[in-house]
Parts: C-alpha cells; structure tokens; sequence
C-alpha cells in the first residue's frame, strides 16, 4: 500500500506519541509498504503559543494544508492522521473525491481524558491550568473536534479498549469503522537477554514518565514516601524531565530522598538496562490510552504496579491481573508494592511471551488490515449510493 502518516511532532523514536508513529513507519516498510511522512517541521512554523488556542486555530488548518499538498503530488491508498485536529484534512479528501481511506489514530482519546482530569483536579486540588477560565471555555469547541473527525474520517484507530468504548457511548449516529489496536514493544526489549529476577531487584522501584498531572506525579510522592519508610530496604528510581527534579526533591522527606535516584530523559538503548536492574514498575496515572512504558516493563519480566486504566488494564488484566489498582487508591499501591517486594517470584515468564504478541511489526500487520477493512466499507458505500 502507499500510505501517508501524519502527526504533529518531532520525529523522535524514543518520545510517546512521536516514538509510536516513528516506529510504526518503519514496520509498515519493513512489511513492503511505501509510506511518507510528515512531521511537525512539514507542517510549518507554529506561530500560536498557547496548546489549546493552537489545537483549535492553527494545528487544523496545518494538517489540511499540508496533507492537500502531498496528496496533489503523489496518489495514496491510505492517509492516517494523528489526533483530531486533522478532521479539516479529512473533510477536505472526503469533498474533492480522494480514492483512498484517510485514517484517524489517536494516542490517548482526548474526550476521555477531559471526563477523567477535571475530578481529580478538584480532588486534590490541584488548578488545570494556568488560564482555568480559557481552558473551560475552549473545551466544548475542542470537544467539537471529535465530533467532526467521526463524520469525516473512514475509521479511528484507538490504543486501548476504554478509549474505544468511551468514543462509541459517547459519540453514537456517526458511522466511521472503530478498532483498538495496542502499541508496540521496541524488538531490543524482547529479543536482549534478561538478567533473573533476584532479592536485590524486588527491592528496586521504577518510574518511566513525563512530569505532567495526568501521569499522577502528586500520587507517586505520597506512594514512595509510604513503602520507602515502611520498607528501609526498598530504593526508588524515578525516570523523568530534569526540569521536574527540584519539584520531587521539595516533596521528598529527610529519611527517604537517599534512596530516591532522579534521573533525567534517555535514549531506548539506555533505558532497557535501567528496567533490568529494577523489579518493580510503578505507573499511577490518572488516565492512560497505551500505557507503553508498561508493556515495555513486562517485556524485561518485571512486576507492574499500575492504575486499572487504559492499556494497563488491556494487558495487566491478561497477565498480572493483581498489578491493577484503582485509579489514585494510593493504600491499594502501597499494598501491591510491598507484597511484591516481599515475594521470592520469578521473572514473569506469562507476561513476557504475551508481549512477543506486542510487535511493531503487529501493530503494522493489524493497521493494514484495518485500512483494508475501511477500503471495503467506502467501495461498499459508493456502490449503493
């Protein structure tokens, strides 16, 4: 197939959002596929600062200007779109008779995240953001995005089973082909060799993530500071922007932030090592879509302590079923950390074959099938028309 990928973001193989589209492209080519790409620098300068007013205005009128272009240049069987602010570049293929499918993916449905946020902002008091007031006023027109996207593209593809479930109950009349398929684990995470799991890992805690609210970072201190001074013989890695540092340090007490090791952002190569030294991942995040940095734990064997939310509860539900904790119940943390910390187990064999499923290259394998599936539906549909 001739594909076209979208997505407004550096092209970096080692971030989120960016590292799932990087990756995909290059299993989608590796299956024999042409694919281009166009990333943020193709997308022309952002001249709009602030996230939303920028999601709403600028980014859309980029998508549609860019994907018009490439489209006039080159003929595509498939054009996949991250996030909904290409719904204008949908609507636009759709209006001037595009032969091909054009594909939404979405990296974690942003309709559900502004249904989960908002509680635990109150709850804990922590403001949204800066500008409250603008944020509230934005958010039905961002809303409005999702709505638009339905209409116009062939089908979305969503990262975990609560994404899709939620779009479905959420926008219902619309008639776009849904379907969940889950992000890949890195081959050097299941193909490297893994050190046993032993005494001295169980007693080793690990975070991998971005020092944002809905990674749950207010509910990580309060975790570490319990199990740390419960346990004097269990340490704590926490993996995350530099910039965050001081914010950890300020929370952290005199008798536990010795064996709290902050280390900044690496590179794939650099963070399998670290999982192997660790046995215990922590992730209490108030809303996750794929969870990768999850599957990537279970790939290296280790015990996952996470929230029963998004992609961890697709997998750990299948795997590690007592890894799955309610959403910021920090005793329900604390409990499965210290048990597992206290176990003699094994590395988890069970979750590390049910991880030799989670390859890019399947992930590739299960898009093209579902660009394929959409192909049939559009012919079908022009056919009765």
């Amino acid at each position: 197939m001739r594909i076209l990928t979208v997505a407004n973001v550096p092209a970096n193989p080692d971030s989120g959002a960016a590292g799932t589209v990087y990756h995909t492209n290059v299993a989608l080519r590796q299956l024999g596929h042409d694919v281009d790409e166009l990333w943020d620098a193709q997308l022309g300068p952002r001249r709009i600062r602030h996230g939303n007013l920028h999601s709403l205005i600028e980014q859309p009128l980029a998508y549609r200007r860019a994907v018009l272009r490439a489209t006039e240049q080159k003929p595509y069987d498939a054009v996949m779109i991250s996030q909904p602010q290409g719904y204008l570049a949908a609507k636009a293929l759709r209006r001037c008779g595009f032969s091909g499918v054009v594909i939404n993916r979405s990296h974690g449905l942003e309709l559900r995240v502004n249904s989960v946020l908002p509680v635990w902002h109150r709850q804990l008091g922590v403001p949204a953001s800066r500008h409250p007031m603008l944020t509230r006023a934005l958010r039905p027109f961002l809303k409005r995005q999702w709505t638009e996207s339905i209409r116009w593209f062939d089908g979305v593809v969503l990262p975990s089973h609560d994404d899709r479930d939620f779009l479905e109950q959420h926008l219902l009349g619309f008639p776009p082909l849904l379907t969940t398929i889950h992000h890949g684990v890195p081959d050097l995470f299941l193909d490297h060799p893994r050190p046993d799991m032993t005494d001295d890992r169980r007693q080793r805690l690990l975070f991998v993530g971005q020092h944002s609210f809905i990674k749950g970072p207010d509910l990580l201190v309060e975790i570490v500071n319990r199990v740390l001074t419960e346990s004097p013989g269990l340490s704590m890695t926490w993996v995350t922007s530099e910039e965050a540092h001081r914010w950890i340090l300020d929370r952290l007490p005199d008798t536990v932030s010795d064996r709290v090791k902050l280390h900044g952002w690496v590179d794939q190569s650099r963070l399998l090592p670290l999982f192997d030294r660790h046995g215990i991942f922590v992730f209490p995040s108030f809303f996750e879509g794929a969870g990768k940095a999850c599957i990537e734990a279970l790939a290296r064997g280790l015990n996952v302590v996470a929230s029963d939310t998004g992609g961890m509860r697709d997998h750990l539900s299948r795997v590690q079923p007592d890894g799955c904790c309610p959403i910021g119940d920090v005793d329900a943390f604390c409990r499965q950390i210290l048990k597992y910390s206290r176990s003699s187990t094994p590395l988890n064999n069970h979750a590390i074959q049910y991880c030799r499923s989670l390859t890019w290259r399947n992930c590739a394998r299960q898009l093209v099938q579902f660009f394929r599936q959409c192909e049939h539906e559009k012919t079908t549909a022009l056919q009765m028309q």
